[in-house]
């Protein structure tokens, strides 16, 4: 301990001595005071290394000449050093001699930071700007040999292995998405904790399409886990024979000592890759990494050593619809619109708003907005134009499309309805969400050009529908449909619905088990419009020769098959619950009235079977209580029929 005292002792008597000799001609006018600043800033310097004091260096003092090629002297030092603090280059380090390294190092801070013109010299603006940085305590552009630590860090001299990362590194990255993880490094930190101050970061382009960065990325950033600690503007990087490069000064990315630190260099892609870049390969490499030890020392780590370096990933960019993430579903929606039924409308004027198909949009991976739909409506008896001229889409109770047809009216039984321009009133369904719509008709009158029974249908295919992801690329993965009807209209006649009462039982007629019969009883609603109906209190199979002129035809039908059973003994009877009124073995129901009806089946199957009643049509008249004249179809056909049961034979 005394030996190494004296040894400082000698070293500082000396350097005190060499400045004697210097001060006395200075007093003379022979020497500058840049000068002396620089040998007083060199022999601190040296006290320091020679008695390893942690006496700090003194502060930086603003520059106050301009530099360029040939200059010298300790504001070239400091020049330097701050170029190196800040990620610019400088291989030969801080020397104090201001050649190309720095010029060019210097030219990059310029344009990295909007100076212009970034050439290199360091005059007035760049010195402003600098001292300015000085002023703010920003960077003190100290030595790097100085044994000042600047961040707090523990530990003597420090030093880092760098290792690649490929854990939590994608190769795809979607358009739109942002901190996409494409590089990853480690850092450990050895003799001391460190912070990593800068990462240079290198992109090149490998394949077709356009090889301009700003096409495909808006921001680079450098994480520490997840966490941001570096950041830069896809135009703030200088290009040089196709190779996109940056050093990306880093705020708060420390490693304490004998830990390992996970960096990753995200990408934040642009929202509209053109389609002819995607799925072209980019090359992401790690550059050098500047980082400053407990000593305060900064450093540089050269293990990534660029484009086709060894620490270097390749990854591409994609579109969301062709990534098979988005999906777009159609599906049926309202039964009660979609199921055939007869529709009252009018004989003397249009009957507007008619509800003809009820569908559902879902939209998986990205909010979809939708652009056209197309849908396929025929029709039966008259053309579809005679029926319905104009069309409108609603999104709940909003009109959103519309179609008139701009031609007259035709026979044909089948017509194309476009819904265009959906875009125009941002139809959009949501990611996750499921939205309803409806397509409904402005029906004619029938005295216009159809005749009551006629009827429309209407479907749409997935493949109908152009929509749009939420970066504007079209959706190509759709699946489902929807249809609907057959839908009648009728300015008179019959409505029914069952009433959901159904039973079904097993009659045993010898009280043996091999000659069963079953008992089936159907419950339904009728309700007249317009006009008064009679219905007869009368049953038929539908395959009696009568059964035209009965209340209800209905068929025996295998449950398991759906298929008409034409064997066996069947009897029926029809009767009135409620409603209407009853005479002479007909119900009258006046227009607008509703009366509840019970058909009773017994049938006595030839074979062993499960089995059930269909209904298949009510036959009325609208004249008086006579054989019917008219039947209501009851469709859809599992809307009118028993529960079913097992006969044993």
């Amino acid at each position: 301990m005394i030996k190494k005292a004296t040894s400082v002792f000698v070293a500082l008597s000396t350097s005190v001595m060499m400045l004697a000799s210097v001060v006395a001609p200075a007093t003379a006018g022979a020497q500058t005071v840049e000068s002396l600043q620089a040998m007083i800033n060199q022999l601190m310097a040296q006290i320091n290394q020679l008695g390893g004091q942690t006496t700090s260096t003194p502060a930086a003092s603003a520059f106050t000449r301009s530099l360029t090629i040939g200059s010298r002297g300790a504001d070239v030092t400091q020049l330097q050093n701050f170029l190196i603090s800040k990620g610019m280059s400088v291989p030969a380090g801080a020397t104090g001699y201001f050649g190309a390294q720095t010029k060019a190092a210097l030219a990059a801070y310029q344009a990295a930071n909007g100076i212009a013109p970034a050439a290199g010299y360091f005059g007035p603006v760049t010195m402003a700007h600098v001292n300015a940085q000085l002023s703010a305590g920003t960077n003190p552009g100290t030595n790097p040999g100085t044994t000042t630590p600047s961040t707090g860090l523990q530990g003597g001299a420090g030093d880092i292995t760098v290792t690649e990362r490929t854990s939590g590194v994608q190769d795809e990255v979607m358009e739109g998405d942002e901190d996409v993880k494409v590089l990853g490094f480690e850092v450990e930190a050895d003799g001391s904790d460190v912070a990593v101050t800068s990462v240079r970061v290198e992109f090149e382009h490998d394949g077709s399409g356009s090889g301009r960065l700003d096409r495909y990325v808006d921001e680079v950033n450098v994480m520490l886990g997840d966490k941001v600690v570096g950041t830069a503007d896809v135009d703030d990087f200088n290009e040089s024979s196709d190779v996109y490069s940056r050093n990306i000064s880093l705020t708060g990315a420390v490693v304490d000592e004998d830990e390992t630190g996970r960096f990753y260099v995200a990408v934040t892609a642009v929202n509209n890759v053109d389609s002819d870049d995607l799925s072209q390969d980019w090359e992401v490499a790690l550059g050098q990494i500047r980082f400053e030890d407990a000593t305060g020392a900064i450093l540089t780590d050269t293990t990534g050593t660029g484009v086709n370096g060894s620490i270097a990933e390749t990854f591409t960019f994609e579109d969301l619809s062709t990534s098979g993430d988005i999906e777009l579903t159609v599906s049926e929606n309202n039964d009660d619109v979609n199921e055939a039924q007869t529709i009252e409308v009018s004989d003397s004027s249009d009957t507007n708003g008619v509800e003809i198909l009820s569908f559902k949009v879902e939209a998986e991976g990205s909010d979809i907005s939708l652009e056209d739909i197309t849908f396929t409506v025929t029709s039966s008896g008259a053309g579809v134009t005679e029926i319905a001229n104009d069309f409108h889409l609603m999104k709940g109770t909003e009109e959103v499309g519309r179609y008139s047809s701009s031609t007259a009216s035709t026979t044909a039984a089948s017509a194309t309805i476009e819904i265009t321009d959906l875009d125009d009133d941002d139809v959009v369904v949501e990611e996750g969400e499921e939205v309803e719509f409806t397509l409904v008709a402005d029906i004619n009158d029938i005295d216009g050009g159809f005749s009551s029974g006629d009827s429309l249908s209407a479907t749409l295919a997935n493949a109908n529908v152009t929509a749009e992801d939420e970066n504007g690329d079209n959706v190509t993965n759709k699946s489902g449909s929807a249809s609907s009807g057959p839908l009648a209209f009728a300015s008179t006649g019959l409505t029914a619905d069952l009433t959901k009462s159904n039973t079904s039982s097993v009659l045993n007629l010898d009280s043996t088990s091999a000659d069963d019969q079953g008992q089936y009883v159907v419950e339904f609603t009728v309700t007249a419009f317009e006009d008064t109906a009679w219905i007869p209190l009368t049953a038929a199979s539908s395959t009696s020769a009568n059964s035209s002129d009965v209340g209800v035809a209905f068929g025996i039908e295998n449950a398991q098959t759906g298929a008409s059973v034409q064997t066996g003994t069947t009897t029926a009877t029809l009767a009135r619950v409620s409603g209407g009124t009853e005479t002479g073995g007909y119900v009258r129901i006046n227009a607008g009235q509703t009366a509840t009806f019970s058909l009773t089946v017994y049938h006595d199957a030839a074979t062993t079977g499960i089995y059930r009643v269909q209904m298949d049509s009510i036959g009325y008249n609208q004249s008086s209580a006579a054989a019917p004249a008219a039947e209501y179809e009851t469709v859809p056909a599992s809307d009118f029929e028993s529960s079913s049961i097992q006969i044993l034979n």
